[in-house]
């Protein structure tokens, strides 16, 4: 090859071959406008210096000819000059990788901000919850007390017929008497109606985790420490369960209630009406 015929001889070579400009470009990574001006000679819109030798000399080992050949001819062609001219060209553009770590710090802070929200609700309904099953319970006992009549009350009311004569009066009232009193020593005291809200007592030996339901809503939803009572009211049931059975007292309406279960175990229990009538006495 001469000065003059570089370009010409070697895009010769790859015409001979039957090679293109695109499949060397794709096994060499050359951009085919660059192998384009080494067959025009073109020099003044390669990148210049060690890149064009490199350019030229991967063509030459693809197309199969004498690498070291190649290149010394390719210096005698662009030897007349003093430098090769440094490539001007804009610099191909690199679109930036995707900002995955941003995207991953955006969802990390959603879930965080979700999961703060999901939580402080749940807490603030729970102690509303509480608040008003408090309430409730205040008001029960309030108006509880002059709910029941007296049986002198009952016995002495207005307008009841009699049909007795006064003699015979006079003997039931003597002799029913001691009767009486006999029968109110004895009675058991009143259970209240099931429309009336029930009391429950919880008192805790040591810190455990405890869930209480009153009908349907958790009144209470976290650790109860040693020796800490808390009271809960309720129209129909409660639902009463923790992380060691063994740990928890509970008193229904006065009434100590049997343990959920052995120390250490969970426990879970649902608690009615019906637990008034098996429960031993007790106060609180």
């Amino acid at each position: 090859m001469t000065k003059d015929t570089f370009g010409e001889s070697l895009k010769r070579a790859r015409e001979m071959r039957g090679v293109t400009l695109e499949e060397i470009s794709a096994a060499t990574r050359i951009a085919p406008r660059f192998l384009r001006a080494i067959e025009n000679e073109q020099w003044d819109q390669l990148p210049g210096g060690v890149f064009n030798r490199g350019f030229v000399r991967a063509v030459a080992r693809y197309l199969g000819l004498d690498e070291e050949n190649i290149v010394a001819e390719y210096t005698l062609a662009v030897g007349d000059r003093q430098s090769v001219p440094v490539w001007t060209g804009s610099p191909p553009v690199v679109t930036p990788d995707q900002p995955w770590l941003a995207w991953i710090i955006a969802a990390i802070v959603v879930f965080v901000l979700l999961a703060g929200g999901w939580f402080g609700t749940r807490r603030f309904l729970a102690w509303r919850a509480a608040k008003r099953a408090v309430q409730a319970a205040t008001l029960s006992n309030e108006s509880s007390p002059g709910s029941t009549n007296s049986p002198d009350q009952t016995s002495a009311a207005p307008g009841t017929p009699n049909d007795t004569t006064p003699a015979q009066a006079s003997q039931d009232a003597t002799s029913g008497a001691p009767t009486a009193a006999a029968d109110s020593a004895t009675a058991p005291p009143p259970i209240s109606p099931a429309t009336d809200l029930f009391e429950l007592k919880i008192v805790a030996d040591k810190k455990t985790k405890v869930i209480v339901v009153a009908d349907k809503d958790v009144v209470f939803d976290g650790i109860l420490k040693p020796r800490e009572n808390h009271f809960f009211s309720a129209k129909d049931q409660f639902q009463v369960s923790t992380k060691d059975a063994g740990a928890l007292h509970m008193e229904l309406n006065g009434k100590t209630l049997a343990p959920m279960g052995p120390a250490g175990h969970t426990g879970k229990a649902t608690i009615t009406r019906d637990a008034l009538k098996g429960a031993t006495g007790g106060g609180n």
